[in-house]
């Protein structure tokens, strides 16, 4: 199972042990994008990018509807409790006015070489496994488009699945709807692999 860009290191993991691979689970593919990336800073890319508070608020509520909050999806509870706990991750970054996280920047290289410029990553039909790709509705990181874009190119997958999560972001495993999340994976999961 990948997240965001770990879809990538899965999908191409597996491409080269699919013989070893019962099942593969892409939460919040990336593919090639028409859209701007919301975590690139443009300019030159130094080993890890740093982030805010605010910078973490401000991109909770990409891509939702007018009307709806971040704070709508995670209150504010929970949401102190997961900032508390990830700023404090990084001991340097906890100690900085204001508190950072750093953020390597993997992701935006891979994207400026490749889906950022309709270049393919890996090939998806090298993929021969049961395949899901699980995301939320309002995913402003990795759109809808990008999963709907690669699930037809899985054609060597004996099954695949598609599941949009309603009322999700990028990080909906966070949010009021996880469990749907949990239930579909696991779902996947349980079945029999049969072909």
């Amino acid at each position: 199972m990948g997240h965001s860009w770990g879809t990538r290191i899965m999908s191409m993991y597996v491409i080269g042990n699919n013989d070893k691979t019962n099942k593969l689970v892409l939460y919040a593919p990336g593919w090639l994008r028409s859209s701007p990336s919301l975590t690139d800073p443009g300019g030159t890319l130094g080993a890890y990018r740093t982030v805010t508070l605010a910078d973490v608020i401000k991109r909770r509520s990409m891509g939702l509807p007018p009307g709806v909050e971040h704070r709508d999806l995670m209150p504010e509870a929970w949401f102190k409790i997961w900032a508390d706990a990830a700023f404090a991750a990084d001991p340097w970054g906890d100690r900085q006015d204001p508190k950072v996280m750093r953020a390597p920047t993997g992701p935006q290289a891979d994207n400026r070489d490749y889906f950022g410029v309709g270049k393919e990553q890996y090939d998806p039909a090298d993929i021969r496994v049961p395949t899901l790709l699980i995301l939320g509705e309002w995913d402003a990181d990795t759109p809808p488009y990008m999963a709907q874009a690669l699930f037809p190119r899985l054609i060597n997958a004996p099954y695949k699945r598609l599941v949009m999560i309603g009322e999700g972001t990028h990080i909906i495993f966070t949010e009021k709807n996880r469990m749907q999340l949990f239930r579909e994976v696991q779902l996947f999961l349980d079945e029999p692999r049969g072909e």
